[in-house]
Protein backbone atom coordinates (compact mmCIF):
# COMPACT_ATOMS: atom_id res chain seq x y z
CA UNK A 1 0.00 0.00 0.00
CA UNK A 2 2.56 2.75 -1.50
CA UNK A 3 0.12 5.61 -1.46
CA UNK A 4 -1.24 4.77 2.46
CA UNK A 5 2.61 5.30 3.04
CA UNK A 6 2.78 8.42 1.13
CA UNK A 7 -0.19 9.64 3.24
CA UNK A 8 1.08 8.52 6.92
CA UNK A 9 4.16 8.07 6.79
CA UNK A 10 5.80 11.21 4.89
CA UNK A 11 9.88 10.79 4.89
CA UNK A 12 10.73 13.99 6.16
CA UNK A 13 8.28 14.05 8.91
CA UNK A 14 10.02 11.31 10.84
CA UNK A 15 11.53 12.41 13.76
CA UNK A 16 15.09 11.57 14.99
CA UNK A 17 15.44 13.38 17.62
CA UNK A 18 17.99 12.41 19.87
CA UNK A 19 15.85 10.65 23.16
CA UNK A 20 13.66 8.17 20.25
CA UNK A 21 15.73 8.37 17.58
CA UNK A 22 16.77 4.50 16.91
CA UNK A 23 13.30 3.22 17.91
CA UNK A 24 12.06 5.86 15.35
CA UNK A 25 14.40 5.09 12.52
CA UNK A 26 13.53 0.96 13.60
CA UNK A 27 9.77 1.39 13.12
CA UNK A 28 10.13 3.43 9.61
CA UNK A 29 12.63 0.48 8.39
CA UNK A 30 9.84 -1.94 9.41
CA UNK A 31 7.11 0.06 7.28
CA UNK A 32 9.05 0.71 4.41
CA UNK A 33 9.95 -3.00 3.85
CA UNK A 34 6.60 -4.47 4.63
CA UNK A 35 4.38 -1.44 4.39
CA UNK A 36 0.04 -2.14 5.75
CA UNK A 37 -1.74 -4.94 5.70
CA UNK A 38 -3.79 -6.22 2.98
CA UNK A 39 -6.50 -8.64 2.44
CA UNK A 40 -4.06 -11.09 2.52
CA UNK A 41 -2.92 -10.39 5.51
CA UNK A 42 -4.81 -13.09 7.94
CA UNK A 43 -5.85 -10.70 10.72
CA UNK A 44 -6.78 -8.08 8.68
CA UNK A 45 -8.92 -9.50 5.79
CA UNK A 46 -12.03 -8.04 6.93
CA UNK A 47 -10.69 -4.70 7.83
CA UNK A 48 -10.60 -2.51 4.22
CA UNK A 49 -7.66 0.18 4.82
CA UNK A 50 -8.31 1.11 1.42
CA UNK A 51 -11.19 4.16 3.05
CA UNK A 52 -8.31 5.58 4.24
CA UNK A 53 -6.32 5.82 1.17
CA UNK A 54 -9.21 7.74 -0.42
CA UNK A 55 -8.58 10.42 2.26
CA UNK A 56 -6.09 13.34 2.69
CA UNK A 57 -5.12 14.11 6.60
CA UNK A 58 -3.64 17.38 7.12
CA UNK A 59 -0.58 17.62 9.68
CA UNK A 60 -1.76 18.02 13.19
CA UNK A 61 -0.69 21.16 14.45
CA UNK A 62 -0.59 22.69 18.24
CA UNK A 63 -3.71 23.79 19.49
CA UNK A 64 -4.80 27.42 19.20
CA UNK A 65 -8.50 27.65 19.78
CA UNK A 66 -9.99 26.80 23.02
CA UNK A 67 -10.20 23.05 24.29
CA UNK A 68 -13.62 22.01 25.07
CA UNK A 69 -14.27 20.90 28.43
CA UNK A 70 -14.90 16.97 29.26
CA UNK A 71 -17.65 15.02 29.57
CA UNK A 72 -19.80 15.46 32.67
CA UNK A 73 -19.84 12.22 34.78
CA UNK A 74 -22.85 11.55 37.28
CA UNK A 75 -19.84 10.64 39.51
CA UNK A 76 -15.94 12.06 41.09
CA UNK A 77 -13.49 11.16 38.42
CA UNK A 78 -10.37 12.64 38.09
CA UNK A 79 -9.77 14.04 33.59
CA UNK A 80 -6.91 12.85 31.29
CA UNK A 81 -7.63 14.79 28.44
CA UNK A 82 -6.49 13.98 25.03
CA UNK A 83 -7.94 17.23 22.48
CA UNK A 84 -6.90 16.22 18.45
CA UNK A 85 -4.30 13.74 20.03
CA UNK A 86 -2.39 16.34 22.41
CA UNK A 87 -2.12 16.11 26.22
CA UNK A 88 -1.65 19.43 28.19
CA UNK A 89 -0.75 17.92 31.48
CA UNK A 90 -1.42 21.15 33.23
CA UNK A 91 -5.22 20.31 32.43
CA UNK A 92 -4.86 17.10 33.91
CA UNK A 93 -7.41 16.79 37.33
CA UNK A 94 -5.28 13.41 38.86
CA UNK A 95 -6.46 11.54 41.76
CA UNK A 96 -4.42 11.01 44.89
CA UNK A 97 -2.41 8.20 44.12
CA UNK A 98 -1.93 9.05 40.61
CA UNK A 99 1.11 11.40 39.48
CA UNK A 100 1.86 12.01 35.34
CA UNK A 101 4.94 12.18 33.49
CA UNK A 102 6.93 11.91 30.55
CA UNK A 103 7.80 9.03 28.34
CA UNK A 104 11.15 7.93 28.25
CA UNK A 105 12.89 5.26 25.32
CA UNK A 106 12.95 2.85 28.45
CA UNK A 107 9.16 3.17 28.93
CA UNK A 108 9.24 1.10 25.03
CA UNK A 109 9.12 -2.37 24.69
CA UNK A 110 8.91 -3.09 21.11
CA UNK A 111 10.55 -6.34 21.19
CA UNK A 112 6.97 -8.09 20.78
CA UNK A 113 6.22 -6.51 17.44
CA UNK A 114 6.74 -8.61 14.52
CA UNK A 115 9.09 -6.80 12.39
CA UNK A 116 8.97 -9.73 9.32
CA UNK A 117 5.49 -8.78 8.20
CA UNK A 118 2.83 -5.78 8.13
CA UNK A 119 0.84 -7.84 11.15
CA UNK A 120 1.59 -5.07 13.86
CA UNK A 121 2.39 -2.10 10.76
CA UNK A 122 0.08 0.38 12.56
CA UNK A 123 1.94 -0.15 16.04
CA UNK A 124 5.21 0.82 14.52
CA UNK A 125 3.48 3.69 12.09
CA UNK A 126 2.70 5.06 16.02
CA UNK A 127 6.11 4.79 17.21
CA UNK A 128 7.74 6.65 14.08
CA UNK A 129 5.64 9.48 14.41
CA UNK A 130 3.97 9.81 18.15
CA UNK A 131 4.71 13.55 19.48
CA UNK A 132 4.71 13.33 23.00
CA UNK A 133 4.24 10.15 24.99
CA UNK A 134 3.13 10.41 28.83
CA UNK A 135 3.07 7.81 31.58
CA UNK A 136 0.34 7.48 34.86
CA UNK A 137 2.31 5.89 37.60
CA UNK A 138 -0.65 4.78 39.86
CA UNK A 139 0.76 4.00 44.03
CA UNK A 140 -1.87 2.81 46.49
CA UNK A 141 -5.80 1.94 46.19
CA UNK A 142 -7.26 5.05 44.07
CA UNK A 143 -10.61 5.69 45.43
CA UNK A 144 -11.81 7.56 42.25
CA UNK A 145 -11.87 6.35 38.88
CA UNK A 146 -9.78 8.16 36.26
CA UNK A 147 -11.77 8.91 32.62
CA UNK A 148 -8.94 9.43 29.40
CA UNK A 149 -11.33 11.37 27.31
CA UNK A 150 -10.48 11.65 23.93
CA UNK A 151 -11.90 14.40 21.48
CA UNK A 152 -11.16 15.91 18.38
CA UNK A 153 -13.03 19.45 16.71
CA UNK A 154 -15.77 18.77 14.27
CA UNK A 155 -13.04 19.74 10.77
CA UNK A 156 -9.85 17.87 12.38
CA UNK A 157 -8.48 15.91 9.16
CA UNK A 158 -5.14 14.95 10.70
CA UNK A 159 -3.52 11.47 11.69
CA UNK A 160 -2.84 11.71 15.09
CA UNK A 161 -0.73 9.23 17.40
CA UNK A 162 -1.19 8.80 21.03
CA UNK A 163 0.84 6.93 23.58
CA UNK A 164 0.34 6.53 26.94
CA UNK A 165 1.35 4.14 29.25
CA UNK A 166 -0.28 2.92 33.08
CA UNK A 167 1.71 1.70 35.44
CA UNK A 168 0.40 0.17 38.67
CA UNK A 169 3.03 -0.34 41.60
CA UNK A 170 2.33 -2.96 44.03
CA UNK A 171 -0.47 -3.57 45.61
CA UNK A 172 -2.03 -0.69 44.04
CA UNK A 173 -5.84 -0.56 42.57
CA UNK A 174 -7.12 1.53 39.70
CA UNK A 175 -10.21 1.85 37.94
CA UNK A 176 -9.49 3.44 34.37
CA UNK A 177 -12.08 5.14 32.17
CA UNK A 178 -11.42 5.73 28.40
CA UNK A 179 -13.92 7.97 26.54
CA UNK A 180 -13.50 7.97 23.18
CA UNK A 181 -15.58 9.85 20.93
CA UNK A 182 -15.38 12.58 17.59
CA UNK A 183 -17.41 12.65 14.33
CA UNK A 184 -14.19 14.20 12.55
CA UNK A 185 -12.90 12.36 9.35
CA UNK A 186 -8.97 12.32 10.88
CA UNK A 187 -7.47 8.95 11.81
CA UNK A 188 -6.51 8.27 15.55
CA UNK A 189 -3.80 5.64 16.10
CA UNK A 190 -3.39 5.08 19.41
CA UNK A 191 -0.89 2.76 21.53
CA UNK A 192 -1.60 1.98 25.27
CA UNK A 193 0.06 0.03 27.66
CA UNK A 194 -0.72 -1.40 30.99
CA UNK A 195 1.71 -2.59 33.76
CA UNK A 196 0.19 -4.35 36.28
CA UNK A 197 2.67 -5.05 39.64
CA UNK A 198 2.38 -8.46 42.05
CA UNK A 199 -1.23 -8.20 43.78
CA UNK A 200 -2.36 -4.96 41.74
CA UNK A 201 -5.88 -4.77 40.02
CA UNK A 202 -6.98 -2.69 37.15
CA UNK A 203 -10.19 -2.06 35.85
CA UNK A 204 -10.57 -0.92 32.28
CA UNK A 205 -13.98 0.22 31.17
CA UNK A 206 -13.66 1.27 27.35
CA UNK A 207 -17.07 4.17 25.92
CA UNK A 208 -16.47 5.20 22.45
CA UNK A 209 -18.48 5.87 19.37
CA UNK A 210 -17.17 7.36 15.92
CA UNK A 211 -18.64 8.75 13.15
CA UNK A 212 -16.03 9.41 10.26
CA UNK A 213 -13.33 9.37 12.36
CA UNK A 214 -11.28 6.24 12.06
CA UNK A 215 -9.80 4.31 15.30
CA UNK A 216 -7.14 1.74 14.78
CA UNK A 217 -5.86 1.19 18.70
CA UNK A 218 -3.54 -1.33 20.47
CA UNK A 219 -3.79 -2.11 24.35
CA UNK A 220 -1.55 -4.48 25.78
CA UNK A 221 -1.56 -5.41 29.62
CA UNK A 222 1.11 -7.20 31.22
CA UNK A 223 0.19 -8.60 34.36
CA UNK A 224 2.48 -9.66 37.13
CA UNK A 225 1.66 -12.29 39.83
CA UNK A 226 -1.58 -12.13 42.12
CA UNK A 227 -2.96 -9.38 39.38
CA UNK A 228 -6.37 -8.99 38.42
CA UNK A 229 -6.71 -7.31 34.98
CA UNK A 230 -10.69 -6.82 34.49
CA UNK A 231 -11.76 -4.93 30.89
CA UNK A 232 -15.30 -3.99 30.27
CA UNK A 233 -16.02 -2.49 26.61
CA UNK A 234 -19.13 -0.71 25.02
CA UNK A 235 -18.55 0.42 21.15
CA UNK A 236 -21.31 2.16 19.36
CA UNK A 237 -19.16 2.14 16.50
CA UNK A 238 -17.57 4.10 13.95
CA UNK A 239 -16.70 3.89 10.11
CA UNK A 240 -13.40 1.88 11.11
CA UNK A 241 -12.55 0.83 14.15
CA UNK A 242 -9.92 -1.54 14.62
CA UNK A 243 -8.99 -2.11 18.35
CA UNK A 244 -5.93 -5.03 19.63
CA UNK A 245 -6.24 -5.74 22.84
CA UNK A 246 -3.96 -7.97 24.36
CA UNK A 247 -3.29 -9.77 27.69
CA UNK A 248 -0.18 -11.28 28.97
CA UNK A 249 -0.61 -12.99 32.47
CA UNK A 250 3.31 -13.73 32.86
CA UNK A 251 3.38 -15.12 36.81
CA UNK A 252 1.69 -17.38 38.64
CA UNK A 253 -1.73 -15.93 40.32
CA UNK A 254 -2.10 -13.72 37.42
CA UNK A 255 -5.51 -13.21 35.97
CA UNK A 256 -7.66 -11.62 32.72
CA UNK A 257 -11.37 -11.34 32.12
CA UNK A 258 -12.49 -9.14 29.28
CA UNK A 259 -15.89 -8.88 28.96
CA UNK A 260 -17.90 -6.23 25.54
CA UNK A 261 -20.49 -5.98 23.49
CA UNK A 262 -20.34 -3.85 20.04
CA UNK A 263 -24.26 -2.48 19.06
CA UNK A 264 -23.93 -1.04 15.42
CA UNK A 265 -25.76 0.22 13.13
CA UNK A 266 -25.72 2.74 9.41
CA UNK A 267 -21.84 1.33 7.76
CA UNK A 268 -20.22 1.17 11.06
CA UNK A 269 -17.59 -1.40 10.62
CA UNK A 270 -15.35 -2.88 13.91
CA UNK A 271 -13.25 -5.08 13.98
CA UNK A 272 -12.17 -6.48 17.55
CA UNK A 273 -8.75 -8.99 18.36
CA UNK A 274 -8.40 -10.18 21.20
CA UNK A 275 -5.43 -12.44 22.88
CA UNK A 276 -4.66 -13.53 25.89
CA UNK A 277 -1.68 -14.97 26.65
CA UNK A 278 -1.03 -17.71 29.39
CA UNK A 279 3.04 -17.68 29.77
CA UNK A 280 3.00 -19.72 32.91
CA UNK A 281 0.87 -21.95 35.02
CA UNK A 282 -1.72 -21.09 37.71
CA UNK A 283 -3.12 -18.37 35.73
CA UNK A 284 -6.69 -17.88 34.70
CA UNK A 285 -9.17 -15.46 31.93
CA UNK A 286 -13.00 -15.07 30.80
CA UNK A 287 -13.37 -13.49 27.87
CA UNK A 288 -17.46 -12.87 26.67
CA UNK A 289 -17.94 -10.58 23.54
CA UNK A 290 -21.25 -10.27 21.94
CA UNK A 291 -22.18 -8.07 18.70
CA UNK A 292 -25.27 -6.73 17.57
CA UNK A 293 -25.62 -5.73 13.86
CA UNK A 294 -28.20 -3.11 12.00
CA UNK A 295 -28.78 -2.27 8.75
CA UNK A 296 -24.96 -2.36 6.68
CA UNK A 297 -23.11 -2.71 9.93
CA UNK A 298 -20.01 -5.05 9.74
CA UNK A 299 -18.87 -6.81 13.06
CA UNK A 300 -15.62 -8.66 13.33
CA UNK A 301 -14.65 -10.26 16.69
CA UNK A 302 -11.75 -13.09 16.77
CA UNK A 303 -10.62 -14.40 20.02
CA UNK A 304 -6.86 -16.04 20.54
CA UNK A 305 -6.12 -17.71 23.71
CA UNK A 306 -2.90 -19.45 24.09
CA UNK A 307 -1.33 -21.53 26.81
CA UNK A 308 2.61 -22.19 25.90
CA UNK A 309 4.55 -25.08 26.84
CA UNK A 310 5.09 -25.82 30.83
CA UNK A 311 1.78 -23.55 31.76
CA UNK A 312 -0.09 -26.40 33.54
CA UNK A 313 -2.93 -25.39 35.82
CA UNK A 314 -3.90 -22.30 33.35
CA UNK A 315 -7.57 -22.34 33.34
CA UNK A 316 -9.75 -20.30 30.17
CA UNK A 317 -12.98 -20.13 29.10
CA UNK A 318 -14.73 -17.94 25.84
CA UNK A 319 -17.78 -17.25 24.88
CA UNK A 320 -19.02 -14.75 21.91
CA UNK A 321 -22.98 -14.07 21.05
CA UNK A 322 -23.55 -12.39 18.06
CA UNK A 323 -27.26 -10.85 16.92
CA UNK A 324 -28.19 -10.02 13.28
CA UNK A 325 -30.94 -7.44 12.91
CA UNK A 326 -30.98 -7.29 8.99
CA UNK A 327 -30.40 -8.69 6.27
CA UNK A 328 -27.28 -6.76 5.07
CA UNK A 329 -25.40 -6.95 8.32
CA UNK A 330 -22.33 -9.21 8.55
CA UNK A 331 -20.54 -10.24 11.79
CA UNK A 332 -17.57 -12.58 11.15
CA UNK A 333 -16.43 -14.46 14.20
CA UNK A 334 -13.48 -16.85 15.25
CA UNK A 335 -12.76 -17.99 18.66
CA UNK A 336 -9.06 -19.75 18.92
CA UNK A 337 -7.61 -21.60 21.45
CA UNK A 338 -3.83 -22.84 21.31
CA UNK A 339 -3.15 -24.58 23.38
CA UNK A 340 0.35 -26.71 24.53
CA UNK A 341 0.17 -27.49 28.07
CA UNK A 342 -1.72 -30.68 29.54
CA UNK A 343 -2.64 -30.10 33.23
CA UNK A 344 -5.24 -27.42 31.70
CA UNK A 345 -9.31 -26.26 31.56
CA UNK A 346 -10.32 -24.39 28.18
CA UNK A 347 -13.31 -23.83 26.43
CA UNK A 348 -14.99 -22.06 23.90
CA UNK A 349 -18.04 -21.08 22.17
CA UNK A 350 -19.40 -19.04 19.43
CA UNK A 351 -23.37 -18.50 18.34
CA UNK A 352 -24.52 -16.26 15.59
CA UNK A 353 -28.24 -15.91 15.15
CA UNK A 354 -31.11 -13.55 15.21
CA UNK A 355 -34.02 -12.18 17.86
CA UNK A 356 -36.38 -14.84 18.99
CA UNK A 357 -39.94 -14.98 17.33
CA UNK A 358 -41.57 -16.46 20.33
CA UNK A 359 -40.01 -13.98 22.74
CA UNK A 360 -41.28 -10.90 20.57
CA UNK A 361 -44.42 -12.76 20.63
CA UNK A 362 -44.55 -13.18 24.40
CA UNK A 363 -43.52 -9.66 24.73
CA UNK A 364 -46.00 -8.34 22.52
CA UNK A 365 -48.79 -10.68 23.96
CA UNK A 366 -47.89 -8.54 27.82
CA UNK A 367 -48.95 -5.00 25.99
CA UNK A 368 -45.69 -4.08 24.58
CA UNK A 369 -44.97 -2.75 20.86
CA UNK A 370 -43.28 -4.89 18.46
CA UNK A 371 -39.85 -1.59 18.53
CA UNK A 372 -40.12 -1.79 22.16
CA UNK A 373 -40.39 -5.97 22.09
CA UNK A 374 -36.74 -5.40 20.37
CA UNK A 375 -35.68 -3.13 22.49
CA UNK A 376 -36.26 -4.85 25.45
CA UNK A 377 -34.52 -8.39 23.95
CA UNK A 378 -31.56 -6.34 22.19
CA UNK A 379 -30.55 -4.44 25.94
CA UNK A 380 -31.34 -8.33 27.66
CA UNK A 381 -28.66 -9.74 24.85
CA UNK A 382 -26.19 -6.97 25.17
CA UNK A 383 -26.15 -6.30 29.02
CA UNK A 384 -25.27 -9.52 30.39
CA UNK A 385 -21.34 -8.65 29.37
CA UNK A 386 -21.75 -6.55 32.06
CA UNK A 387 -23.01 -9.07 34.64
CA UNK A 388 -19.55 -8.98 36.35
CA UNK A 389 -18.76 -5.30 36.87
CA UNK A 390 -19.18 -4.51 40.50
CA UNK A 391 -22.83 -3.00 41.63
CA UNK A 392 -22.20 1.24 41.78
CA UNK A 393 -22.50 4.41 40.10
CA UNK A 394 -20.08 3.09 37.34
CA UNK A 395 -22.13 -0.06 36.31
CA UNK A 396 -25.36 2.02 35.85
CA UNK A 397 -23.71 4.68 34.20
CA UNK A 398 -22.42 1.84 31.60
CA UNK A 399 -25.70 0.16 31.81
CA UNK A 400 -27.54 3.81 30.99
CA UNK A 401 -24.73 4.15 28.23
CA UNK A 402 -26.12 0.77 26.36
CA UNK A 403 -29.33 2.09 26.31
CA UNK A 404 -28.50 5.30 24.67
CA UNK A 405 -26.70 3.24 21.94
CA UNK A 406 -29.43 0.90 21.21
Amino acid sequence: MSALIEKLLPEADVSDDGSFGALRRKAQKVLMQHGFPQRKTENWKYLPLGLLEKRTFSTAGPLTGPVPAPPEFPFETGIVHMHNGLLDPQRCRLPRGVAITGMLPSDIDASKLDDTSPADAFAWLNLARFDQGWKLRVEGRVEQPLAIVTSCDEDFEAAIHPRLKVELAEGAALTLLEVQHSEAAGLINGVLDLELAPKSSLVHLIDRSFGETALIQRTTARVSDAAEYRAFVLDGGGRLTRQDLMAELDAAGASASISGVAALGGRALVDYHTAIEHLLGRTSSRENFRILADDQAVGVFNGRIHIVPGADDSHSEMNTGNLLLSEDARINTKPELEIHAEDVTASHGATIGQLDDDARFYLRSRGLTDGQAIALLKYGFAAAVFDGMDAGALKEWMLERLEACL
